[in-house]
């Protein structure tokens, strides 16, 4: 038998047993639509991650001074954690210690951050909105551009005005047909004139940064908090990442010296980089990666069980059929060479519309939770790949008992 004049009786005997062929091929797209829609779902927020969520946490060739850290790898104990609770706050005396640590960084900024409940001007609010009052330079350190308007100047952090740069979210849901310039909003019961409006960040961390209102540091001291002199971070940017490291460990000296911690005591502050976030998604990543060939595997098992099922039961029902085509001159191998081919274009077929709602599924998943997808053609490979492999695995046997029919039996077959 030809190769193609198989393929073509396999694809008739398809439709012509329409319901049979439904539930062969829905035990293999439910494997690989779950194949295809977690890797594209994680290559997704491998790409966010890497090149624009740690950036967009902490900026990128930067790493920030925190009471306590504030991204964590592998285990913490409950003992552990009470010390990092117990970590003193830091302090404007220790922001002009991390200066003269760094001398050379790009720029350094200092930030305290506080939730408000919502943020509203006339008629209109937004809920979950957080204040930032940020040093002069806190925009550059965390590459905030700003779309309208200006940016918070010294001036305005010196003279403590109640200016504010608002995120797009913010902007969008407060003014929709108006410009948001020169507005005054009310925030965490206080009214500030709107001077800005930062570029929409968008994507998986847009509350980050689209639902923020920064304010100058000055200004958040005398209204927004109670605690005078005190911060929630201090932020260095360098020139490139090869400084990344040894501006790290002298700011890390520094602030133990001025802390007089002995060398036998733990730092009683935190340094916090964007390596640690890509750190705890590569430990979540490997464990995803870890476990889904085994989540696949049964899940495909089970469409092959159902392919061989319903192979054996075409069989069955084909008997005939076979003794006929047998009588009439068909060789062993043409009749196994067609079961084969039938079961392996049922299994492919599968897997193609795996593919398909696979990414059907992640796009979904993007377009309501904001988790980016991303087109994995290794995986569409793979894919075509295992649905070839099942189909052949799971139609040899029944292939086998066809081929090893009697022409004479099967002719008597009822």
């Amino acid at each position: 038998m030809r190769f193609w004049e198989g393929i073509r009786l396999s694809l008739q005997q398809v439709r012509a047993q329409k319901l049979k062929s439904f539930f062969a091929l829905l035990g293999i797209s439910i494997g690989i639509t779950f194949l295809i829609a977690v890797i594209a779902i994680v290559e997704g927020i491998n790409s966010y991650v890497r090149d624009d969520f740690a950036g967009s946490l902490f900026g990128v060739n930067t790493f920030t001074v925190v009471r306590r850290p504030q991204i964590q790898t592998g285990e913490i104990d409950e003992a552990e954690r009470r010390r990092w609770r117990s970590n003193p706050e830091l302090t404007m005396r220790e922001v002009e210690v991390v200066q003269d640590a760094a001398p050379n960084a790009r720029y350094l900024a200092y930030y305290a951050n506080s939730f408000a409940g919502s943020v509203r001007y006339g008629q209109y609010e937004r809920r979950n909105v957080r204040i930032i009052g940020g040093s002069p330079e806190y925009e550059a350190v965390q590459g905030w551009d700003v779309e309208e308007g200006r940016g918070l100047t010294a001036i305005d952090d010196n003279q403590a005005l109640a200016v504010a740069v608002i995120g797009s979210q913010i902007a969008e849901r407060l003014f929709p047909t108006t410009s948001p310039i020169d507005k005054r909003i009310r925030a965490g019961g206080h009214r500030f004139r709107v001077v800005g409006v930062l570029e929409e960040q968008g994507g998986f961390a847009g509350n980050i940064r689209d639902a923020a209102i920064l304010i100058p540091f000055e200004t958040f001291q005398r209204t927004v908090t109670s605690r005078r002199l005190e911060v929630d971070g201090i932020t260095v940017k360098v020139n490139s990442a090869e400084e990344l490291e040894p501006a790290m460990a002298e700011v890390e000296g520094a602030m133990r010296t001025y802390r007089r911690l002995r060398p036998s005591q733990p730092n009683d502050f935190g340094i916090d980089t964007s390596s640690a976030v890509l750190d705890v998604w590569a430990t979540i990543n490997s464990i995803l990666m870890t476990a889904l060939p085994g989540l696949v595997g049964i899940s495909l098992v089970v469409g092959g069980i159902v392919i061989m099922n319903i192979m054996l039961l075409s069989v069955t029902d084909r008997t005939r059929e076979i003794g006929l085509r047998k009588s009439l001159g068909a060789r062993r191998r043409d009749v196994l060479f067609q079961f084969l081919t039938e079961a392996s274009t049922l299994s492919i077929a599968g897997a193609a519309l795996g593919i398909g709602t696979g990414f059907g599924l992640a796009f979904l998943v993007e377009r309501l939770w904001s988790l980016p997808a991303a087109v994995s053609v290794p995986a569409m490979i793979v894919s075509l790949v295992l649905g070839l492999g099942v189909g052949i695995a799971s139609g040899l046997y029944p292939a086998y008992r066809a081929a090893r029919l009697d022409p004479i039996e099967a002719l008597r077959f009822e």
